[in-house]
This record gives structure tokens, C-alpha cells and sequence, in this order.
């Protein structure tokens, strides 16, 4: 029970000891409704259809049209008479007060007359001074450190770089501009024709080592009819079809080319639609003949492989002896370091017989030279001594297995 507690100061109000409850009971359905509509709540969780005193007392006019309410708006807008100004408008006619900006003020000079530093660098200096010309004073500023009397020409003419020269007219003044950009001529575009390349990979041309369809888009059918004339090629060495909208199928049927194709060392399918299944797919046909020396995949439709995928690439190029070059992003750093190593080791594997080839070499030219007398006892051979380090373990059993 909420009751209405008199003041001291106010006189006695018989209404004061009535309870509120009580009031709200007295007053008729109208009289609420008519404080309700006088009182307009600043409370967000009512609705603004029950905050606002407005009531529209209108009947429906049935569904909304948009396209009717619009044009009924426009008739309004434009049926409307305009409110007549109580002072008519007069062009050029300025009323009221005009705004006018306070003029500045000027900096306070502390001084009234002009400092002048007289220093005395004797005869020879200042002589030197002025008759040198604005080359040898920057020369001359830049030995001392004195970078900020210049502009960015001057300093870099200072420190003798190439193609630097300042302009004499800037002086020390002048607005270092900026280097014109070259403008260098636009690229041709690739003019290959996929159907001459289909013909002449079919015909086995002796001329034909090298194919390049980078940014020319060819479809699934003729891809298809390039990778079937792949497989009976044995000319093509290098092919390159990077950007040109190659489908996961057309690189599965590459894959199934590359394990009867004995004569490709460096392909190239970079930019293309190509799932992550199917790249694992090529790097094991790959590793059937194993004459590739370099590959590029990198830039899927895949921007990432996945583990289980990865894990299989690098299993692939390790089983792999001839690849030297792969140019694929791998995400996991075992994967990458797994590659290197094996990447490095093929280097090292070439390298080794080049020189193993050099000293064979050597020794077939100087055999007379250090052949044994006649009648000589010839040397016992030497007990074969324990490799040092597990590469020569690695490279003894390649060697002994390409002789077998």
C-alpha cells in the first residue's frame, strides 16, 4: 500500500491520504485512456507504437502497394501549394549581419632589426666560398654530414650513386620532383595454338622439345588430345601450361600420361583448378619413370593441402632421385624440410658423378705417365674404409644399384 505523504510545509490536502490503488480503481476506462495518451514514456523496451501519442483513428484501406503509395505521395508533393515567404526573395540582396573572418595577426618580431652572424673563416675560405659553384657545395655539405641543407637530388648526388644527378636551376631552395616512371612496352600475349601443338605432339615433331600454353585458355577436350599424344612422345622435354583453366580431370589423364612418358623433365601446371587428390596422383606417376628434374603446382584451386596430402607429396619426392626443382607450397615445416634434404640430395648425387666423370677423366689421360713397370708386383687392394657420414652410405647404394 503506496500512500501520498503530506509535506510540512504544504497546507492539508484531504487527497494526500488517499491511496493510489484506490484512485486508479475511481477513474473510468476513458479517463485512463485519456492520461495514457497525455503521457509519453522514454522507455526503449516499449514499442514506438505504444510511446507515441499519436493515434491514427482511420480504418484500414487494405494491403500495402508500394507502387500506389509512391505515386500518391508524388500527387501530394506536387499538389501541395508552397509556403508563401513573408519577405519576398530579392536576388543580390544581403539581409542580416555578414560574416567576415578576423584578419591574422601577424608574428610578433622580437627583434626589430636583422641578426647578422660575422664570422671570420679568413681570406682563403671565403674566397673558396664564393667562387664555388652549387656542385661543389653540395659535394662539399656531404662530406661534412650537413644532409638537411639538401633536398633528396643533391644528397644523392652527394654520395656519387649512379643515374644521380641534381638539377643546378633547384639551387638550394628548390622542390625535389620525382622521377619520371619508365614506361615499358605492354607484353604480347601468348599466341599458341593448341591445335598445332596436339598436331604436332601426335606426329612426334623433332622440333617440337618445347610447348608453351601459359595464359591461353584451352578446354577439356583438347587437353585431353594433347596428354593422349603425350604418351607415345618421346621428344617433348619441357611443357608448360600454367593459367590456362585445366580441370581436375584433364590433370588426372596428365597423371596416367606422365607414367608412360620417358622424355618430359620439366612441367609446369601452376595457376589451374586442380584438387589436392590429383596432385598426389601426378607426384606418383612422376615417380614411375623418374626423368623429371623440375615441377611447378603451386596456386590451386586448393590454397591448402592438408596433412594426409602433403605427407604423400613427400613421400613421392623422396622416392624420387631425379627431381631437382619443385615449385609447390608446402604448409607443414616436416614436409618442407623432408623435400630439401631430399631436393639436395639429387643436387649432390649430380654433382658427385660430375666429378667422379672429371677424375675418370684425368686418370685415363694420365695413365702412362704412372703405368707400373713390367715384371712389377702389383698393390693389394685396400680394405674399403667405414663412410664418415651417411650420405656416402646413401650414394654407395645408388651407385650399386644402377650397376646391377
Amino acid at each position: 500500500m503506496s500512500r501520498i505523504a503530506p509535506t510540512g510545509d504544504s497546507k492539508y490536502d484531504p487527497l494526500a491520504e488517499l491511496d493510489i490503488d484506490e484512485l486508479v480503481e475511481r477513474l473510468t476506462p476513458g479517463e485512463i485512456q485519456k492520461l495514457l495518451d497525455e503521457c509519453d514514456p522514454d522507455d526503449p523496451h516499449i514499442p514506438p507504437s505504444l510511446r507515441s501519442n499519436y493515434k491514427c483513428a482511420k480504418e484500414d484501406t487494405g494491403p500495402l502497394n508500394r507502387k500506389h503509395l509512391l505515386e500518391f505521395i508524388n500527387d501530394q508533393a506536387l499538389n501541395t501549394p508552397d509556403i508563401v515567404d513573408v519577405v519576398p526573395f530579392e536576388s543580390g540582396t544581403v539581409r542580416g549581419r555578414k560574416w567576415v573572418p578576423p584578419p591574422k595577426q601577424k608574428p610578433e618580431q622580437l627583434f626589430d632589426e636583422e641578426i647578422e652572424l660575422d664570422i671570420d673563416l679568413g681570406d682563403d675560405v671565403e674566397l673558396a666560398l664564393n667562387s664555388a659553384t652549387t656542385e661543389d657545395i653540395i659535394d662539399l655539405a656531404g662530406i661534412m654530414g650537413l644532409h638537411s641543407m639538401m633536398n633528396q637530388d643533391q644528397f644523392h648526388t652527394s654520395q656519387g650513386m649512379k643515374n644521380a644527378r641534381a638539377d643546378p636551376e633547384l639551387g638550394w631552395n628548390g622542390i625535389t620532383k620525382a622521377t619520371p616512371l619508365k614506361v615499358y612496352p605492354k607484353e604480347e600475349p601468348n599466341r599458341t595454338d593448341p591445335a598445332d601443338v596436339k598436331k604436332k605432339l601426335a606426329a612426334n615433331d623433332s622440333e617440337t622439345k618445347e610447348v608453351n600454353l601459359n595464359n591461353v585458355p584451352v578446354s577439356e577436350s583438347v587437353f585431353l588430345e594433347i596428354f593422349d599424344a603425350l604418351k607415345e612422345n618421346d621428344v617433348l622435354s619441357d611443357l608448360s601450361a600454367a593459367n590456362t583453366t585445366m580441370t581436375d580431370f584433364a590433370a588426372a589423364n596428365l597423371a596416367k600420361s606422365m607414367e608412360a612418358n620417358t622424355s618430359l623433365e620439366k612441367i609446369n601446371i601452376e595457376s589451374n583448378n586442380i584438387n589436392p587428390a590429383t596432385l598426389t596422383k601426378l607426384f606418383e606417376a612422376i615417380e614411375t619413370n623418374q626423368n623429371l628434374t623440375q615441377v611447378k603446382a603451386s596456386n590451386q584451386q586448393s590454397q591448402f593441402l592438408g596433412n594426409k596430402v602433403e605427407m604423400a607429396i613427400t613421400k613421392s619426392i623422396e622416392n624420387n632421385k631425379t627431381l631437382l626443382k619443385v615449385g609447390l607450397h608446402f604448409e607443414y615445416g616436416d614436409c618442407r624440410n623432408r623435400v630439401a634434404v631430399q631436393l639436395q640430395k639429387n643436387l649432390d648425387r649430380i654433382r658427385l658423378k660430375r666429378i667422379a666423370h672429371k677424375l675418370a677423366q684425368r686418370g685415363n689421360n694420365t695413365a702412362g705417365y704412372f703405368a707400373p713397370p713390367p715384371g712389377a708386383i702389383p698393390r693389394q687392394k685396400k680394405k674399403e674404409a667405414t663412410p664418415d657420414s651417411e650420405y656416402e652410405y646413401y650414394y654407395e647404394s645408388d651407385e650399386a644399384e644402377e650397376a646391377r
